[in-house]
């Protein structure tokens, strides 16, 4: 093989590389729609508490969650904000965040997880998207190395991180290692967080770690 014909061939090869790239991009991007189409929504998983009381335990407490998309070009064209609360008690807000999607180019998509510097600023955030417009990026706190990756998996999307690269510091527990996974379907938002000192389990339940949240259910 002469070098023309060598370079020819180096010129194919990284064309349908390209072209697999590509490819592989529009299908992230096509799913990531209908993602972000399908994840908006109010939950609560009362039934799998209601489940666990009858079972003799209390495994997982009863929470509501919503979460809205919001326009926040300044971290991604796909936004969302996630408020999490005790069921009967709409104060006692457990959880804020803002998650980012975007899609890849080997055909997954990326989430990044954000927390708040001030929460109490963001509260019920899903209700008053307003309140948004003045946010500026040091007012989020992004959770470093604990992005997840999105597929679709037949007629649901699952996503995981690396518990490896996760790591969150909290007053309650220190620095621990975060394993997350999600499975979303048209009816349930299943989340899970596992929280590791080392290789000991030092927050969730290793046997059920996924709240079951159902859409639209509940009081």
């Amino acid at each position: 093989m002469n070098l023309m014909q060598l370079k020819t061939l180096l010129c194919l090869i990284g064309c349908l590389a390209l072209g697999a790239c590509s490819s592989q991009l529009k299908k992230a991007e096509s799913e990531l729609v209908e993602l972000a189409d399908l994840l908006p929504g109010r939950y609560n998983n009362v039934a799998q508490s209601e489940a666990d009381a009858a079972a003799g335990g209390e495994r997982h407490p009863p929470l509501s969650l919503d979460i809205v998309r919001i326009d926040l070009p300044l971290l991604s064209d796909y936004v969302f904000y996630l408020q999490e609360s005790a069921v009967g008690d709409a104060r006692r807000i457990t959880q804020q965040r803002l998650l980012t999607f975007e899609p890849a180019k080997d055909g997954s998509i990326i989430e990044r997880v954000y927390s708040f510097a001030e929460p109490a600023r963001w509260r019920d955030g899903h209700v008053n998207s307003g309140l948004f417009r003045g946010m500026m990026f040091r007012d989020t706190v992004p959770l470093g190395g604990c992005d997840l990756l999105w597929k679709k998996d037949g007629d649901k999307f699952t996503a995981a991180n690396q518990r490896e690269t996760c790591r969150v510091t909290s007053p309650a527990l220190g620095s621990v290692k975060v394993d997350m996974k999600v499975e979303l379907s048209a009816d349930e938002l299943a989340m899970a967080e596992l929280s590791y000192a080392g290789s000991k389990l030092v927050q969730g339940d290793a046997a059920e770690p996924f709240y079951r949240f159902r859409r639209g259910a509940g009081p």
